[in-house]
């Protein structure tokens, strides 16, 4: 295979993996009965912690008056909770819950696609898993850069 051809045929599995993801992650949101916008966003405030609402709004790009109705369906679910920011009583910090029946929930449902991963990059070489992380790492970079850009098309 010439490296032109390898190159596109990378790019596609990118672009399956993409799609593949974005169906897997449908799927986790179904079964916890979310869209997959409040699963995401539940993602982003369990990995990063408690944040303002705002912060949320830029970590995702949506707008302030989304991430209200995605803070809301969440609560509602028991996920996050609100409360208010002890420096500036006008804002609005969502944090997640500690409700462990939530967390091993959500937890077993992605134990199987974890063990599988572990497992497949389990049989390749140090050298090949430096070079599969730092392409990964650039890959990702220059997707967010990329939505960054889409993202300044609708202002």
């Amino acid at each position: 295979m010439k490296r032109e051809e390898v190159i596109r045929a990378i790019s596609e599995k990118f672009r399956e993996m993409s799609t593949e993801t974005i169906m897997f992650h449908q799927a986790i949101a179904d079964v916890l009965g979310l869209h997959i916008t409040d699963h995401k966003c539940l993602d982003l405030i369990t990995r990063y912690g408690a944040m303002p609402a705002g912060r949320l709004a830029e970590l995702t790009g949506l707008t302030t008056g989304a991430v209200t109705g995605i803070i809301d369906r969440l609560e509602e679910a028991g996920y996050v909770r609100r409360t208010n920011d002890p420096k500036d009583r006008r804002r609005t910090i969502v944090q997640p819950t500690q409700n462990k029946k939530l967390e091993k929930k959500i937890e077993m449902l992605f134990v199987p696609l974890r063990d599988r991963m572990h497992k497949l990059l389990s049989a390749y070489s140090d050298s090949e898993l430096i070079f599969l992380l730092e392409a990964t790492t650039k890959f990702l970079e220059q997707t967010h850069e990329e939505s960054k850009k889409l993202r300044s098309l609708q202002k």
